[in-house]
């Protein structure tokens, strides 16, 4: 009978932690990556800058996030560049990380982020910001999602060049 208790206890106290953090657990999260800060501090260099200030703008004025843009190599680079016949438009790249000891016990703390935007295939003005929006929205730690907007852009129609509603809630969910 003890046990049964104990098993319940514990069963509605899981159930009760799950609901308070439904928002967060229903998130698109590329795995576990994460910032450990609310303030991540953007540079934007090389080509098409305007779509890349753009896309930044729209993920500042939508979320609880603070992304100031930097003068030099800083948390997260942003720039657009010729890789050549690659097959991405895009790349979004975690280029140094942290031990998490805090919340999840992983190697998933981002220190340092890439959001690339690929000018080999000449994409138009409002489609390189789709691409920025998206890359950078990986380097918060969000995954592809069929939402209609820049993180469905080229996995799922139909997709923007701009974040949604669903986006603001992932990143708010996270920070």
């Amino acid at each position: 009978m003890k046990q049964i208790v104990k098993t319940v206890v514990l069963a509605v106290i899981v159930l009760g932690l799950g609901m308070v953090n439904i928002q967060a657990l229903q998130a698109h999260n590329w795995g576990s990556w994460h910032w450990d800060k609310s303030r991540i501090n953007l540079w934007v260099y090389g080509t098409n800058q305007t779509e890349a200030r753009n896309a930044i703008a729209d993920w500042d004025s939508h979320t609880d996030l603070s992304l100031p843009l930097a003068g030099s190599h800083t948390d997260v680079s942003v720039y657009g560049a010729n890789a050549g016949a690659t097959g991405w438009a895009g790349l979004a790249t975690i280029v140094n990380s942290d031990f998490d000891w805090w919340h999840l016990w992983c190697w998933c703390k981002i220190t340092h982020a890439h959001a690339t935007y690929n000018t080999y295939y000449g994409y138009s003005s409002a489609s390189a910001q789709g691409v920025f929006c998206q890359e950078v929205g990986h380097t918060f730690g969000l995954d592809h999602s069929a939402t209609g907007d820049c993180m469905a852009k080229g996995y799922y129609s139909p997709s923007s060049n701009f974040t949604s509603p669903h986006n603001w809630a992932d990143v708010n969910a996270k920070y």
